[in-house]
């Protein structure tokens, strides 16, 4: 990859080494990533209605970091097997699927809402084709527990 902003994401595409070192990497990856667009989602929609106002309750912690991860992962399996075919690099299919999900996410719940997801899916996009390369049981496994991890970080806030 040339010079830009990306080259520090290099690690991404490095599947010969520690999964747990890739994990943590790609999990902070998520979590910096995810700071600064909450940030600039917070002055792009001042006003915008907190996700806490309806009254349904916290969502149980199995859904969370379980299911969630689960069934986003065959999602994104699905997306990346026709963005991959239609462009040139696995960036650029990493890059439309996270918009793919930016626009899902957009129209079910708002385009704050919308943003907010597209980083941490072009990450998990990245991911699970990285790991592909190995086998998609692997791109399975690990999207599904980096999504996991990610997904902890707001179930722990919860549960406290």
């Amino acid at each position: 990859m040339g010079p830009g902003p990306l080259k520090y994401l290099n690690f991404m595409t490095q599947t010969d080494r520690s999964r747990v070192v890739y994990l943590a990497q790609a999990l902070g990856a998520v979590i910096a990533g995810s700071v600064v667009t909450l940030t600039l989602v917070a002055i792009l929609f001042p006003n915008a209605p907190s996700a806490q106002s309806d009254e349904q309750g916290e969502p149980p912690l199995f859904g969370l970091l379980v299911i969630w991860p689960v069934v986003s992962t065959l999602a994104l399996w699905f997306i990346l097997s026709m963005t991959r075919r239609a462009t040139p690099t696995y960036w650029h299919a990493a890059g439309w699927s996270a918009l793919s999900f930016t626009f899902v996410f957009a129209l079910l719940a708002g385009p704050q809402t919308g943003l907010i997801f597209a980083w941490p899916y072009f990450i998990y996009s990245l991911t699970f084709l990285a790991w592909q390369l190995n086998s998609t049981r692997d791109a399975l496994f690990m999207t599904t527990l980096l999504q996991a991890a990610v997904m902890a970080v707001p179930a722990l806030i919860i549960k406290l």
